[in-house]
């Protein structure tokens, strides 16, 4: 296994992470999805040597590195924030790592020019990172990590700083720059995490509630609670318990009639909040409701016996 997290545990006094044990395969890429303050960072840091645990033991390659230095790991690291130095241009910013490492200036810089092409940066190699926008900054502090050819490459929540069409600048850029490598990528959305990753872990309250290939677990979430963490908000009674939907799980219908309490346009289609049987549910639509009365049938969904 390229990194293994065994019995890993951390108590802070009013939280406890773990005990966590994740196994992530060579060249396998991993997200690690929970609402906020679940510990997903927590963990990434953990992997990274910047907080010691507790409990447990971290491998990378094989080799224990509990209480290895972080920059003894070897691994690559982008943060929330590209945390650049001002006063390097985008070259240079990328090729210090390798000089303090001992690498020839003239190594570091050719090696730093290589990934900044990769990343669709070597036209801005010059320039300084407030010359930059966000994406292009946050696509250099990932140059910075993948520069020094890491064997795990941890990415906490790169693109949460981003406004959405900065978003979809940066992701295909990380999934492509990932692709082959190993990886460990943090974040809450889960959109974001199916794109990048094959494998998804689901942290909540500082333990792994859910794990597995990242369609079947998002079509078949195991609990409510995660159901819910992964995007069926609407709930409603059923002949099986409860029934958990997505929005986009809805079509027009006689099913169930609910009464109308907002309508809003979003992105060439409709989003409908209904009053059903006591519940809001939000249903997405292409066209409007034409009355105070919605009907619509759920066509997919997953139904468990009682509520968490």
């Amino acid at each position: 296994m390229a990194l293994s997290l065994r019995a890993v545990k951390r108590n802070f006094g009013d939280f406890i992470l773990g005990p966590i044990d994740l196994e992530v395969g060579r060249g396998e890429r991993v997200a690690v999805v929970g609402p906020s303050g679940s510990g997903k960072s927590t963990l990434l840091r953990i992997v990274a040597g910047l907080v010691v645990p507790d409990e447990g033991s971290v491998y990378i390659d094989g080799r224990d590195v509990t209480t290895l230095e972080p920059w003894r790991r070897g691994v690559g690291l982008v943060f929330q924030s590209p945390a650049l130095f001002p006063s390097l241009t985008v070259l240079e910013n990328v090729a210090e790592p390798l000089i303090s490492r001992g690498a020839s200036r003239q190594e570091a810089v050719r090696r730093a020019r290589e990934v900044l092409e990769v990343l669709g940066l070597g036209h801005l190699a010059g320039r300084y990172p407030a010359q930059l926008s966000r994406g292009q900054q946050q696509r250099v502090s990932l140059a910075r990590a993948l520069v020094l050819e890491p064997p795990v490459l941890l990415l906490d929540e790169p693109l949460t700083a981003l406004d959405t069409p900065l978003r979809g600048e940066v992701l295909p850029y990380i999934y492509e720059a990932s692709r082959g490598r190993t990886v460990l990528y943090v974040t809450h959305d889960f959109e974001e995490a199916t794109f990048v990753a094959s494998r998804v872990v689901v942290l909540m309250d500082g333990r792994v509630v859910a794990q597995g290939d990242a369609v079947e677990l998002f079509e078949n979430p195991p609990t409510p609670k995660v159901a819910q963490f992964l995007g069926y908000t609407n709930r409603l009674r059923a002949d099986c318990g409860f029934f958990y939907f997505r929005p986009w799980d809805a079509a027009p219908g006689t099913t169930y009639v609910g009464r109308v309490v907002a309508v809003w346009y979003k992105a060439g289609r409709y989003e409908v909040l209904a009053e059903v049987e006591g519940q809001h549910v939000r249903i997405v639509t292409p066209k409007p409701p034409r009355s105070g009365s919605f009907s619509f049938d759920v066509v997919k969904g997953k139904c468990f016996p009682q509520m968490e």
